[in-house]
């Protein structure tokens, strides 16, 4: 039995294991909810070893989001005969009653209540009372712990931006996670500096709707970019996923000048149909989406430019169908992940006709799996006999393996301790899934 007596008496060694689903946002919310635990003298352990408190983290982008996350929460209840099984993230928010009646789970927290995760589990252990903490509001202010933990040796995540106002007709996170909110330029930059002690060289900046940064503020993400460019050091920051129409002018100059910013954006395209991109409510066309593209390449013709791409949206037709594949394979992407369609209850998509059926959806996806194979191989190609930096992280076979700024592997052969250091490469060749090169 856990005793609240020994929470008091500063001899808690209770153990706390956390499983995250879902997006980059969800890992680093993990990891600020474990800094919480770890001040107070908790300690972290990881998920198979054997805890005294399990937090699962959990998604609700898709259905199979929905099914995955239950099923890790009936794993959990089964590790550890009396462990506390608590329940946060999207599909505590969206589907807390649900949640609450998987046999096991003693505590289900929304979004709002997430710092006061501590307080509440120690209640819980205090009264063995089952308790169901989720404001039908998701929105709070910003929040992260200040001093998330990562188990990543040479790159570190750091949210800076929460909620999404976009309401894209197939997507939930609106309704999950509230409105924008977002970090203060002056504490991104003391949760930079704080990574950077700790010999951090590469800082990814996320959130749900990473563009809309500053909204909130009165300023805009190409302004704290032109603040984070300037601090001292050797390190380079990465972005998340941004919307196309939040890549302004602005924004794309410092993407593509150079300076400390990966050249790498990853921007959802959803559809290469115009009719199926208007009955998702994206706001944009592909003329506006190839325009946009044509602009960021004028400036920097190597940049990795990698996408989002649903098939079997409601309504599809092989002829819609059809259009995404020509414009696709005409945008020379670096990388494409691509998704089946999943209606999610509460949202509008959830309600249209014309169903694609699932036989039709795993085709359309393959399909468009070649495509993106085959223009990641055509991407990488263009980096022969052209230098890149890379951040060594593994030795791997007679050398160190590391990532470019354009999110590519990179090889090379040698002896020396790398890891965690910057280095331009010279690209000599391809081979398999890595790009070769010598310094």
């Amino acid at each position: 039995m856990l005793e609240k007596e020994n929470l008091i008496r500063g001899e808690n060694k209770l153990k706390v294991a956390f499983y995250t689903l879902g997006c980059k946002v969800n890992q680093n919310d993990s990891a600020s909810l474990a800094s919480l635990f770890r001040d107070k003298g908790y300690q972290i352990v990881s998920f198979e070893s054997g805890a005294d408190i399990y937090i699962i983290n959990t998604c609700s982008v898709t259905g199979v989001s929905d099914r995955k996350s239950a099923q890790t929460i009936r794993r959990a209840t089964g590790l550890r005969p009396g462990a506390v099984i608590v329940v946060t993230g999207c599909y505590a928010q969206m589907a807390p009653r649900e949640v609450a009646g998987i046999p096991g789970v003693n505590l289900v927290i929304g979004m709002a209540d997430r710092p006061r995760i501590v307080e509440l589990v120690e209640e819980y252990i205090a009264s063995r009372q089952n308790r169901l903490v989720v404001k039908d509001d998701a929105e709070a202010p910003f929040w992260s712990s200040g001093n998330p933990e990562t188990t990543d040796r040479t790159r570190a995540m750091l949210k800076i931006e929460e909620g999404c106002e976009q309401f894209c007709s197939y997507c939930i996170v609106p309704y999950t996670r509230g409105r924008v909110r977002s970090q203060p330029p002056d504490l991104v930059k003391e949760d930079i500096k704080r990574f950077l002690g700790r010999d951090f060289k590469e800082i990814v900046l996320t959130g749900i709707h990473l563009g809309s940064y500053g909204k909130d503020l009165g300023i805009t993400l190409a302004d704290l970019l032109r603040e984070l460019i300037t601090l001292p050091g050797d390190f380079r920051i990465r972005m998340g996923s941004i919307e196309p129409h939040d890549l302004d002018d602005a924004l794309i100059g410092i993407m593509t000048a150079g300076e400390k910013i990966c050249p790498h954006l990853h921007i959802p395209l959803q559809s290469g149909c115009d009719r199926i991109l208007q009955q998702m409510n994206r706001g944009y066309d592909t003329a506006y989406y190839a325009e946009l593209l044509r602009k960021i390449r004028q400036q920097n013709p190597l940049m990795a430019i990698g996408t989002d791409l649903i098939v079997g949206f409601p309504g599809e037709t092989e002829s819609d169908f059809e259009e995404t594949r020509r414009f696709i394979s005409a945008q020379s992407f670096s990388r494409i992940h691509v998704f089946r369609f999943s209606p999610r209850p509460g949202t509008k998509a959830a309600g249209l006709p014309g169903r694609v059926p699932k036989k039709i959806q795993q085709s359309r996806s393959g399909e468009i799996q070649e495509i993106a194979a085959a223009s990641s191989l055509a991407y990488a190609r263009k980096f022969s006999g052209n230098p890149v930096q890379v951040l060594f992280e593994e030795p791997q076979a007679d050398g160190y393996l590391g990532l470019s700024g354009e999110y590519l592997k990179v090889w090379v052969q040698t002896g020396a301790d790398l890891r965690n250091q910057l280095q331009q490469v010279f690209i000599t060749e391809i081979s398999g899934e890595y790009l070769v090169g010598k310094f």
